[in-house]
């Protein structure tokens, strides 16, 4: 997965509460190097039709 340029590998994604699977804000952690993680928010919007 790339976004703004920076590849980042599925493996670098730490999710402590397990998959997303509730509408709403969540914090994810990525760990872009040993000593370097990032932490961010996914939100997660319902089916608009």
């Amino acid at each position: 997965m790339t976004k703004q340029g920076f590849p980042v590998a599925k493996s670098q994604i730490r999710m402590p509460n397990g998959p997303l699977k509730i509408v709403g804000d969540h914090a994810v952690s990525v760990a872009l190097h040993t000593d370097v993680t990032v932490d961010i928010t996914v939100t997660v919007y319902g089916e608009t039709a």
